[in-house]
């Protein structure tokens, strides 16, 4: 029921007067009869295959990065980009800033060399700052200082494996398919995206490698971007919650990809968090030795904020023919008040001042990231006009491998979320984007449960699973 008459869209909650000025300026009719929210979920449906097919022209590169040949350490970066006539200075707690690389001036190509050297960098800090790039020129009605779409592109199939993987909608004034562009002006700009910490593409089994984000304009009040280095909130965790957790795995709610809580960074080797607040639809465990316990007196010391050190006893088992077919059935899921202690403190030591670098934007600032390293959110205003007009091109690299769960877990890559629950009743298994509702900020949801399968039957699944679709970003 929706007695305000309010629609959800990609850009925020929209009334139907404003869906049908959206319908009108790109030209899309409805089919008769349809439903608005439904319509706007077909919309994006389409766009989103458009875009699939525009994207298949773009001829992948391929993989050029070089690593160091004294190996894969800061230090050895440092001493590679010397030698091209850049130098760095770090930035507390998680980034370091690169001078003395114009991208512009070569259209967006990087050597081998550097962009290894860049990606080493990013491995052990998180991020790259590189400051004044671009040109002054005008694209998509925006003058000002900053490196073309093209551009933009060039410099990102230099990392990873040297191809984009776009997977988000296109705005209409993006100035290509493979730029998602973020505004906090709709009309300029994809809106609302973001306010959680979260690392991007976690619907898909290969996750994004690298991120590239570059301000096209800078708003002159709020509007930073929050980057927090995942390994520094590891080094935080007590070892007998950090041991819990490496037996802890996130099922992600648009698509099932299941991913590892805590992970060994593949090149620096640094074990780091990797997890969505707004886009996890269960927590599955597998308990110490096969049973759960309560935690024992004697470790009272190793619970911290963010769980128990030991397995709680009596969470939901899988179970069932359901469980047997999906090969988890020496697994239990985690409830309600478990993610949500979880992941309201997972949230707070994220926003830690020794883990979280606010980054306020200036004209031409580039940012890479290495997704795997670090999460991101938008800072408080950011998606507020009243800031000044922001607008932030962001594009993403494809990885060079899968990022799946450890091989001694016996979890699958993929887990239907779009099924019944498997496990007993009292898990948390959803499916869509929830977005961030933990701590005392929930918003309301669709739960599907064992206990309530009924419910999903009756809620347009097809609608739904477009919907998840077009949020996807």
């Amino acid at each position: 029921k929706n007695p305000l008459r309010m629609f959800r869209s990609p850009t925020g909650v929209i009334s139907e007067d404003e869906a049908r000025v959206l319908f009108d300026r790109v030209g899309f009719q409805p089919p008769s009869g349809m439903p608005t929210q439904d319509a706007l979920m077909l919309l994006m449906q389409i766009a989103q295959e458009q875009a699939a097919a525009e994207s298949a022209k773009r001829p992948r590169r391929g993989r050029t990065a070089v690593y160091p040949k004294e190996g894969s350490t800061a230090e050895a970066a440092e001493e590679v980009l010397r030698t091209h006539g850049a130098t760095c200075t770090p930035i507390h707690p998680c980034g370091v800033q690169v001078h003395g690389i114009d991208i512009a001036a070569s259209d967006g190509t990087l050597t081998p060399e550097v962009s290894g050297a860049l990606e080493v960098l990013m491995a052990a800090h998180g991020l790259v700052l590189m400051r004044g790039q671009g040109k002054v020129h005008e694209e998509s009605g925006v003058k000002g200082r900053f490196l073309s779409g093209e551009q933009q592109c060039r410099l990102s199939e230099c990392f990873g494996a040297g191809a984009l993987h776009s997977t988000h909608g296109v705005h209409p004034e993006a100035p290509n398919r493979d730029v998602f562009r973020l505004s906090n002006d709709p009309d300029r700009g994809f809106n609302s995206v973001g306010p959680e910490w979260h690392n991007d593409g976690s619907f898909c089994r290969e996750v994004f490698g690298h991120v590239v984000y570059h301000i096209v304009k800078a708003p002159h009040g709020a509007g930073d971007t929050r980057f927090a280095h995942l390994g520094r909130a590891v080094d935080r965790v007590p070892p007998k919650v950090l041991a819990r957790l490496r037996r802890c795995v996130s099922v992600n709610s648009n698509g099932g990809a299941v991913h590892p809580l805590v992970h060994k960074h593949p090149i620096s080797g640094r074990e780091s968090f990797y997890l969505h607040l707004g886009m996890t639809g269960a927590i599955i465990e597998v308990p110490e030795g096969g049973t759960s316990s309560a935690p024992a007196a004697s470790d009272a010391a190793q619970t911290s904020l963010l769980c128990t050190a030991e397995t709680p006893a009596g969470l939901p088992r899988a179970k069932g023919p359901d469980a047997e077919r999906l090969g988890i059935g020496h697994t239990v899921a985690w409830r309600e008040k478990d993610m949500d202690a979880f992941f309201s403190a997972l949230s707070d030591l994220l926003d830690h001042p020794d883990v979280c670098y606010s980054h306020k934007w200036e004209e031409g600032d580039v940012v890479i990231i290495d997704n795997l390293a670090v999460a991101h959110k938008a800072a408080p205003g950011a998606h507020d006009l009243k800031s000044g007009l922001r607008i932030l091109h962001r594009t993403t690299i494809l990885s060079e491998r899968p990022h799946d769960p450890p091989a001694e877990l016996r979890i699958p890559h993929t887990l239907p979320t779009d099924e019944d629950c498997p496990f007993e009743p009292g898990a948390v298994w959803e499916e869509g984007y929830v977005g961030f509702r933990w701590g005392g900020g929930r918003s309301a949801r669709r739960r599907i449960s064992s206990a309530a399968s009924s419910v999903r039957e009756a809620e347009h699944p097809a609608v739904a699973k477009q919907q998840a679709t077009a949020m996807k970003c």
